[in-house]
């Protein structure tokens, strides 16, 4: 392969398309705009779950996980290497090229996908639900998924180029349409999981819209006169990593959307039946999606940071931002859950009028295993730095298979508790398993992410109790060195320092105004 190919001339500039959000504003970023979505979700979420039966609820719920398995199969997990490609394209000044066949081909595989399932629905809905009546959901679900497809390849292509707070921007916009369509369809039609479908496709196609001009604008600014991309040399480089990527995210998914599949089809009850018990789980799993929603953000955010250091050679600093991340994640989510413990008995006893009480019964075991869920899909990027998404993949189906297995044996005898027991013990493996594989590539994983994976079981004691152990091993940790080495407490320290200065300061200006 001709190496002119792909690589500009030494007097070439790379040009600047634009200008990056760095780390530490990215979170930041991140944290308010998310925060934000994340109440707007929750909020819909109970409406949702208030407005609709649970066997309704149920079959969204099953809608959801096959909108979240069927976007990157059907694409072929081509927009997911956006992330690795789009800064290395950039910089070798082919990313006008790279774009417009990536994107194409996306465009056609999609098409491919929504024809198909306009015509055969049936077998479709038979998988999907168990009621091969239920075809017409199917065809709600084919102009559904063309608009989630064309935004997560925009929200793709906005993170990969660490415009962090337009991504964030655009994902409370979908979120806020999503609630306000949703909530209104369900007041004023008789559509009821009809109208939840419907919603989530208008959110995507409006946040869609929104980022399609943003980057409209950048495309202008690509170099028109580029060096020679040859789509072999594309294709043979972006296919063996987008393939893992797509083999990594189905079984990922898969993963995820398991345990409800697995009680709908063998939890040896009719169909109506086990759609409401779909529906009772689905509202136990509310506010750990959302969760799992902000651990994803969160990674794909941090993930061209770790890039650029990995291209730069400072494997160090890669290892130090995952160690720090998954720290801070896996801490910040317990007692995040913990408190969501205290709040759950008055949302589920008055908001919900106790139509939940199966889902509130299992809520602590719910936010434990996504709580290690989470933080596994952060800790995993190392493996995507590595270009070694393959191995991730074995974690990844070692706990489907666990999932799988545990489910079959568990969900016919203990029904919706064996499903969650079930799915806990798969995320605790693929977790491990996560760790494990990181090291022997190269990662170091330091004591205070052991103990802070651990965390989580204090979930199983409820409420105070779990705020209260949570809070007395934290301390004890830091004062043993178990959860911060002494780079970060000294980091710690000056963050704080400058917090307080800053602060000082803004109070002084107050005051000086004020007078």
């Amino acid at each position: 392969m001709s190496t002119s190919a792909i690589q500009p001339s030494d007097q070439q500039p790379v040009p600047t398309l634009h200008r990056g959000d760095s780390l530490r504003a990215s979170m930041v970023v991140l944290i308010l705009l998310a925060g934000t979505q994340r109440l707007v979700g929750l909020a819909r979420n109970v409406l949702f779950c208030d407005m609709l039966e649970s066997e309704q609820l149920g079959r969204w719920s099953l809608s959801y996980n096959f909108l979240l398995l069927a976007a990157p199969f059907v694409v072929l997990g081509i927009p997911g290497s956006f992330g690795r490609y789009v800064e290395k394209y950039r910089q070798q000044g082919q990313l006008r090229a790279f774009l417009r066949r990536t994107i194409s081909a996306s465009g056609l595989l999609t098409l491919i996908a929504i024809i198909a399932m306009l015509a055969s629905p049936r077998p479709l809905a038979w998988l999907l639900f168990g009621d091969r009546e239920q075809w017409q959901l199917v065809w709600w679900l084919a102009g559904t998924l063309s608009t989630v497809l064309a935004f997560n390849s925009i929200m793709e292509l906005l993170t990969a180029m660490r415009l962090v707070r337009i991504v964030s921007l655009l994902q409370v916009i979908n979120s806020v349409g999503f609630a306000i369509t949703g909530v209104g369809l369900l007041c004023l039609t008789p559509l009821r999981e009809q109208a939840v479908i419907a919603s989530y496709g208008v959110g995507s196609l409006i946040a869609a819209v929104g980022g399609a001009f943003v980057l409209a604008r950048f495309w202008r600014d690509l170099p028109k006169n580029e060096p020679r991309l040859a789509p072999y040399d594309l294709w043979a480089q972006l296919m063996p990593f987008a393939t893992w990527m797509w083999v990594s995210n189905l079984v990922g998914n898969l993963f995820e959307a398991a345990d409800q599949f697995m009680l709908k089809h063998f939890s040896n009850v009719d169909a109506i039946t086990a759609d409401a018990m779909v529906g009772q789980y689905y509202s136990s799993r509310v506010v750990p999606l959302l969760l799992a929603s902000v651990a994803f953000m969160f990674g794909g955010s941090l993930l061209p940071h770790l890039i650029k250091d990995w291209e730069a050679g400072r494997k160090d600093v890669v290892c130090r931002r995952l160690n720090q991340a998954v720290k801070f994640l896996s801490l910040a989510f317990t007692f995040g859950s913990a408190f969501v413990l205290l709040a759950a008995p008055l949302v589920f006893t008055w908001a919900l009028r106790g139509k939940y009480d199966a889902g509130l019964a299992v809520l602590p075991g719910t936010l434990i295993y996504y709580v290690w869920y989470a933080i596994g899909a952060v800790a995993n990027k190392y493996l995507l730095c590595a270009e070694n998404a393959r191995i991730g993949c074995v974690a990844f189906a070692a706990g489907l298979v666990s999932n799988i297995a545990l489910n079959f044996l568990l969900a016919p005898i203990l029904g919706l508790v064996g499903v969650v027991i079930a799915t806990a013990v798969a995320n605790a493996l693929t977790l491990s398993l996560i760790y494990y594989l990181g090291w022997i590539n190269g990662m170091r994983w330091d004591r205070g992410v052991i103990f802070s994976s651990l965390l989580p079981l204090v979930l199983c004691l409820g409420g105070w109790h779990s705020v209260a152990v949570a809070s007395l091993a934290c301390f004890i940790a830091y004062r043993e060195g178990w959860l911060l080495d002494a780079s970060e407490r000294t980091e710690l320290v000056d963050v704080s320092t400058d917090l307080i200065q800053r602060g000082r300061l803004a109070l002084g200006l107050s005051a000086s105004a004020a007078t």
